[in-house]
Formats: C-alpha cells, sequence, structure tokens
C-alpha cells in the first residue's frame, strides 16, 4: 500500500446513471470543472449554462458500450461518475473510450475511482464485439496515472499541450487497456 491507496475503499453503490440522474451529474460535473480544470478537456465557462437534461443521452445503455457509471454514497448522494463511449465508425466499433473521470472533492482518495474504473471495466468486457478501453489523462496527475495502471491500462503516446488552461500547456498521456482479442 502507498500513500494514495485507502487503507479501506469507501462503500458505494455502483450503478448506470439514468435520467433522474442528471441533475446531480451536472452539478458533479460543474463542481470537477471549477475545481480542476487541467484535468478535463472541456471548461467551467462553456459548460455551466447548459441544461442538465443535455446530458441525458450521453448515459446510454451498458449492453451498447454507451454508458456512464454513477457512485452513489450511503446517503444516496452522487459522489462520482464514469462514462464509456463506444466508437461508431465500423473499422473502430472494438474500441471504447473512458471518459469524464469524477470524484466529488470530499470523497477523493478513498477508493472511489478505483472502484469505478473496475466496475467500467467489468461492464465493458460483457459488451459483444468490445475489445480495448482508451484513454487520456492529464500527464502531470501522477496520482489518476497510477490508479490506471493498476487497473491494467498501459501508456502508448504522449501528446504536448494537449490543453491549454490561462496560458499554461498540459500534457495528455494516451492509455490503453486490452479487455479480450
Amino acid at each position: 500500500m502507498n500513500a494514495h491507496t485507502p487503507a479501506v475503499a469507501r462503500a458505494v453503490l455502483i450503478r448506470p446513471l439514468v435520467a433522474s440522474d442528471a441533475v446531480a451529474y451536472k452539478a458533479l460535473r460543474d463542481e470537477a470543472l471549477r475545481t480542476a480544470p487541467d484535468a478535463f478537456t472541456s471548461d467551467y465557462e462553456s459548460s455551466v449554462g447548459r441544461d442538465a437534461s443535455e446530458y441525458v443521452a450521453r448515459f446510454g445503455a451498458p449492453e451498447s458500450g454507451q454508458f456512464f457509471l454513477g457512485a452513489f454514497d450511503a446517503a444516496g448522494q452522487l459522489v462520482g461518475c464514469l462514462g464509456c463511449e463506444r466508437e461508431q465508425r465500423t473499422k473502430q466499433r472494438h474500441l471504447a473510450t473512458l471518459v469524464g473521470m469524477m470524484v466529488a472533492p470530499q470523497a477523493q482518495r478513498q477508493g472511489i475511482g478505483q472502484q469505478l474504473v473496475a466496475a467500467c471495466v467489468e461492464v465493458a468486457s460483457r459488451v459483444p464485439g468490445l475489445t480495448q478501453l482508451v484513454l487520456t489523462v492529464t500527464a502531470s496527475n501522477t496520482h489518476v496515472v497510477r490508479l490506471y495502471e493498476q487497473a491494467g491500462f498501459r501508456a502508448w503516446g504522449l501528446l504536448p499541450h494537449a490543453i491549454v488552461v490561462d496560458g499554461v500547456g498540459f500534457d495528455k498521456l494516451h492509455m490503453v487497456r486490452v479487455l479480450h482479442d
């Protein structure tokens, strides 16, 4: 165990997000974009004005490879989420991209991110024809890079200055995990 590994993972219920979760999802997303602008390609200013209903289509259905999983605490509050977006082009239908990893500030460093990644990998591995998961992560966010490495992802490339926040460039690390051949 290292300094970033929780002694005991926080108990959460992980389930697919549905339309009734849209308001909670938007609140979590807006807070994440506001407090960690270097972690996301989207920005707070462009997103805060969007209506919660605009996100419902992203929630999809697990069996399709297009879904968002939410982590809910004992009080039923959404404290984390992670999305999986399957490629729609015929030649890339075997790929899906993990997107939108968010854990509420008060719930961070409690193993929720690990649980979300594990659940997402497990759900994705049951989708017919889906054989690889890819993602990008801000390279300087070493804690999250390690989280993905521990979940079986490996780095395959680095895009320098992939995003620029307040004039500062941040590199994005590209990672992949093979589910099955």
